[in-house]
């Protein structure tokens, strides 16, 4: 499931990138004014970018901990308004991950190989973390992983996130 969403994750972003590059990319950056700055070196500025880009994994988290205890995350055996908080939380994480994959792309196709440069390091460490929470929602959703695979899903996915946070402040001096 990892390899199927970290795929199409990175098609999207392939994807916008052409559509910008080919079609929009001046006015791509006309809108975007992207400044290169370095982010400083400091601790807290990692912990800071950690807890943000957290937030998302705590939510599933919390969903998949509470939709465990209540009953099973499948909509088998729901009915009617049941499945409605399952919807509503697919909805919210397809829109997220598009929406991400959509940026990145964008920033790619328009600013092009120093765009890329910015994203180096942290930002395939962060992909990967991103696909792996998403492959965990996924095994849960469908009710093919039991719940040490998903605790030691999201626990690899906080320290994936953790590190891809130390690496974007180390930016390119590494």
């Amino acid at each position: 499931m990892f390899a199927v969403v970290l795929a199409c994750m990175l098609g999207l972003v392939a994807y916008y990138a052409i559509v910008t590059r080919l079609a929009f990319a001046g006015s791509a950056r006309g809108l975007l004014s992207v400044h290169f700055a370095s982010v400083p070196d400091r601790p807290s500025q990692a912990v800071a970018i950690w807890l943000h880009n957290s937030r998302v994994v705590f939510g599933v988290a919390a969903w998949v901990a509470g939709r465990w205890g209540v009953r099973a995350l499948t909509s088998d055996g729901l009915r009617g308004a049941e499945r409605i908080p399952l919807w509503i939380a697919d909805g919210i994480l397809f829109t997220w991950a598009t929406g991400i994959s959509f940026a990145a792309g964008v920033l790619i196709g328009a600013y092009g190989t120093l765009q890329l440069r910015a994203f180096w390091p942290y930002a395939p460490v962060e992909v990967a973390a991103w696909a792996l929470m998403l492959a965990v929602y996924i095994g849960v959703r469908c009710g093919s992983g039991a719940w040490r695979q998903a605790v030691a899903g999201l626990v690899t996915v906080e320290l994936l996130l953790a590190f891809a946070a130390v690496l974007e402040v180390l930016g390119g001096r590494l």
